[in-house]
């Protein structure tokens, strides 16, 4: 798009924005849910609960909200999450990473319909890798999870539910282009009766970005195809692949790398069972393969490293058991998980089949003592040859103090295990290195009067990490040789102002401290994000996103010295109007305001990008 129809479009935008207002309630105050009444989660205790009943901090972003934000990422939702930093480090396609609640990147889980996704050989999970393609929601539960979901998850969980093939026929296609060569098209196809459906989807996306050799393309099919009986009962088969290409531009800046392309190919089958034994227990076994192929090349680069790649796969199989007993529900089960690496270049093999396994035994029980009273305890054992064996326990209590007024307060520790690359890989691995490990203290009130509309949520938090691993220069290897402390809160605010029309607002503050009494790189003192999401007008849908980036500090990625990076404010706005019955017109601006920022030291974040599509429905 030209320079100077910019301002004019952005300017368009808002005015539209200005004169829409919500459309009017139909039924009294009082008398419709709030935003969040009817979200479900399975993340927070492993048992499909109501988010709200739930004594723990957790957040769901809906298939409707997901969709009146015409995200195409899931790094872009969940960047108005209380307690998450999402940073990417330039423009689309590039490496995207989670620090919730001031953990490291690679101290969250990830997890696809309780699949784990995290990388057995670098650890963490480069989120520009989820597309919002077939999803129904996104599930995050923050705080320490190892108690129920194992290694990683010290700040949280982030488990993406993909959807499911339902009674009927429904089908969906969209197509949107834009500056700088963007282009979307996605579809999905749900078709079932009362015992077989199937959910298929598809996704192509690229652009050229704004640098030279920054384009990128994505490719995502997903399958859901399942077998329903009594009580809920159902055996699927899923499968997801994600394939993607993106070019490098340089290597530090000022220094362009026009031949440097990196690939990458993720592929995902899953065979989840839930079978209803009896009315109060049920059975859940999923068996999963997740296979990652990444390939580097450049043939210009410096150091004789012109390609490379890496193979990186995880075996799974989890198996739990949940039983209603009288006010508890009580949880036992297993974990079987197999991690593989083999690592080459053109100079020779760094890894090669190297493999890790775990064992795991859980055991949790949610109880409800009377009306105003829930307790969740939990425990689980991991154990490996490599680094031994971990113990995770936790326990949250919530309180009703009074109709409207809950008090939380929680306890849990959690480890984040060496990854097959800080174990074996050449010069720099250590077999000694032991997992690191948490251990985390919360106090937090919500206000949400049930039936009501609108909820207001404080959680303050403190975790301690010991172990951590880092290179130690003296010794030429990593050790666990260092500590950080994270003292935090969150305010969040949920409000639904229509039926259909709704406010969220989160305010995050951190406060964090290495060994050294160094903030933490690239964690926030203060972010936030405010939203607007639902029914603007009559026809029309929209989201209207205020994110803002607090100062932090990073590393310079030339002189490596720390600096600190100023805070940034941008506007995202989703408008989409249903013209006919089974037609959309949509637009969308990202960076409206067309903010100079960069959320990665030396990583230039894009500028205003202007968006228009069209959605069919059938």
């Amino acid at each position: 798009m030209p320079a100077l129809l910019r301002p004019a479009v952005a300017a368009s935008l808002l005015i539209t924005l200005a004169t829409v207002t919500p459309a009017a309630a139909q039924t009294s105050a009082g008398n419709y849910p709030a935003s969040f009444a009817d979200n479900i989660t399975v993340t927070a205790t492993g048992i499909a609960t109501e988010a709200i009943e739930v004594p723990v901090p957790t957040t769901v972003i809906s298939k409707q909200e997901i969709e009146d934000a015409q995200a195409e990422n899931v790094a872009d939702l969940l960047r108005r999450v209380p307690g998450l930093t999402v940073l990417r480090s330039g423009d689309e396609g590039k490496v995207a990473s989670v620090f919730t609640r001031g953990t490291e990147s690679d101290q969250t889980a990830i997890l696809f319909d309780g699949v784990r996704l995290n990388s057995p050989y670098v650890g963490g999970y480069d989120l520009s890798l989820l597309t919002t393609s077939g999803i129904e929601r996104v599930e995050v539960a923050r705080g320490p999870y190892s108690a129920l979901w194992g290694a990683d998850a010290i700040g949280g969980v982030i488990n993406v539910i993909p959807r499911v093939g339902l009674g009927g026929f429904s089908a969906t296609l969209f197509g949107e282009g834009g500056e700088d060569g963007w282009q979307r098209y996605q579809g999905d196809l749900t078709l079932g009766s009362k015992t077989f459906g199937l959910f298929l989807s598809g996704l192509h996306r690229e652009g050229d970005g704004e640098l030279d050799n920054s384009d990128f393309t994505t490719d995502q099919q997903l399958v859901d195809v399942g077998w329903s009986w009594s009580n809920g009962s159902r055996l699927a088969v899923v499968g997801q692949n994600l394939e993607t290409e993106t070019g490098i531009p340089f290597a530090v800046p000022g220094q362009p790398t026009p031949e440097r392309r990196q690939l990458s190919d993720e592929r995902l089958i899953a065979v989840p069972l839930r079978w209803a034994v009896g009315t109060t227990w049920n059975l859940e076994l999923t068996a999963s393969e997740v296979t990652r192929e990444f390939q580097f090349s450049d043939p210009d680069d410096p150091s004789g490293i012109t390609d490379s790649r890496t193979d990186a796969d995880t075996r799974q199989a989890r198996f739990s058991s949940h039983h209603a007993l009288s006010g508890h529900t009580v949880t036992w089960g297993g974990e079987w998980r197999e991690d593989e690496v083999t690592d080459v270049s053109n100079l020779g093999a760094n890894l090669d089949g190297r493999t890790t396994e775990v064992t795991s035994a859980f055991v949790q029980d949610v109880w409800h003592a009377g009306d105003k009273v829930q307790l969740i305890v939990g425990t689980r054992w991991d154990d490996t040859d490599e680094w031994g064996s971990e113990t995770s326990p936790r326990a949250h209590l919530g309180w009703m103090m009074s109709d409207t007024v809950e008090m939380r307060v929680g306890y849990g520790k959690a480890f984040r295990q060496p990854s097959l690359g800080e174990l074996y890989f050449p010069l720099f691995g250590n077999p000694e290195l032991q997992p690191e490990t948490s251990s985390s203290y919360e106090i937090g009130f919500v206000q949400a009067p049930k039936g009501g509309t609108s909820r207001w949520q404080l959680n303050v938090f403190k975790t301690e990490l010991e172990d951590l691993i880092q290179f130690d220069f003296a010794a030429s290897t990593s050790r666990n040789i260092a500590r950080a402390e994270i003292l935090g809160a969150e305010l969040a605010y949920d409000s639904a102002l229509t039926p259909d029309f709704s406010q969220l607002m989160q305010v995050t503050w951190l406060d964090t401290e290495d060994d050294a009494g160094n903030p933490l790189l690239r964690r926030p003192e203060w972010s936030g994000a405010y939203t607007l999401t639902g029914l603007f007008w009559h026809q029309v849908r929209g989201d209207l996103t205020v994110l803002y980036l607090g100062s932090r500090w990073d590393v310079d990625p030339i002189t490596f010295e720390r600096v600190e990076l100023g805070g940034s404010a941008t506007v995202d706005l989703a408008l989409a109007w249903q013209f006919m019955d089974a037609l959309e017109l949509t637009a969308r601006a990202i960076n409206l305001l067309d903010r100079e920022y960069q959320t990665v030291r030396g990583y230039p974040a894009p500028g205003l990008r202007v968006m228009g599509g069209l959605r069919l429905r059938l």
